[in-house]
């Protein structure tokens, strides 16, 4: 049990409670406000005629808006789950996963980049795998189901899949240095950045995104391209795993480009070689 009985696991799990709560409710907290002012945002906008922004003319309806959410609520309920599961299950081999400890400044500098870092390689690979006919229909299609999401799209995860992405926390800081503000504030702008990048809004500076040296952001764009098109843009913060490994949609720059022009009229998928509107359902 390396030192520590039984009573002292539980004492030191009863004692990180409160830490759990805590990255739980700005969990749901930051989900819900930001989302719903998102989408508040392109209905504004769509309702004024602006494609400002805008990345398409379509957005789902109420109901799909509603399976979004609950889908959601549910997927961040299982992260929490993964979190405690696995750090009761660590606890049966005599390891105690402490948040309280401070860190010291050399540690917390880099630790903040390098969180993302790690989170943009797991978050490809997973994805990825998930699309692989093996996999897609019993973990990823129901995210699929929103091929113009709204941010409530965000977490609308199966099972499987919140239970994967959920997991992601444990696996760092059993590897890394980190303590209950390094996550908090890592869920705080995960949930922003992922809820942004289902909006249909696309707020990304172009410079960050397709600049030639400093374009290494995903953004908006590139993953709603995703959504549209299903085996490209499997990224989540930067491009960098796509351009490595091809997998980065040959149009994104010109649609990309098209978008953030004056001429943008919520039509940019046009530009898509051989398009054809996806129905959804297909890996």
């Amino acid at each position: 049990m390396t030192g520590f009985s039984e009573l002292d696991l539980l004492a030191q799990f009863h004692r990180t409670w409160d830490k759990l709560l805590t990255t739980a409710f700005v969990t749901l907290f930051t989900y819900v406000i930001f989302c719903s002012a998102m989408v508040a945002l392109i209905l504004l906008l769509r309702r004024s005629g602006s494609y400002k922004f805008r990345i398409r003319a379509t957005i789902s309806g109420v109901a799909d808006m509603r399976r979004e959410l609950v889908q959601s609520i549910l997927s961040i309920s299982i992260f929490q789950i993964a979190m405690v599961g696995s750090r009761v299950l660590a606890m049966g081999f005599g390891i105690f996963i402490d948040l309280r400890d401070p860190l010291p400044l050399w540690k917390i500098v880099p630790s903040f980049p390098l969180i993302f870092i790690a989170h943009d390689a797991y978050f490809y690979w997973t994805h990825r795998v998930m699309h692989l006919s093996g996999f897609y229909r019993t973990m990823h299609r129901v995210h699929h189901r929103s091929v113009a999401p709204t941010a409530y799209a965000a977490y609308s995860f199966a099972f499987l899949e919140a239970w994967i992405q959920g997991s992601f926390l444990v696996f760092y800081v059993l590897l890394f240095p980190a303590n209950t503000t390094l996550i908090v504030a890592f869920v705080f702008v995960e949930i922003i950045y992922n809820s942004t990048i289902h909006s249909g809004v696309d707020p990304f500076p172009p410079w960050l995104v397709t600049h030639r040296i400093f374009g290494w952001v995903a953004g908006s764009v590139y993953h709603d391209l995703h959504h549209r098109t299903m085996n490209w843009n499997f990224g989540l913060y930067f491009r960098l795993w796509d351009r490595l490994m091809g997998t980065e949609h040959p149009d994104f720059v010109r649609i990309h480009n098209y978008i953030h022009s004056p001429e943008n009229d919520g039509g940019a998928y046009k530009l898509l070689s051989g398009h054809r509107p996806r129905r959804e359902g297909g890996a």
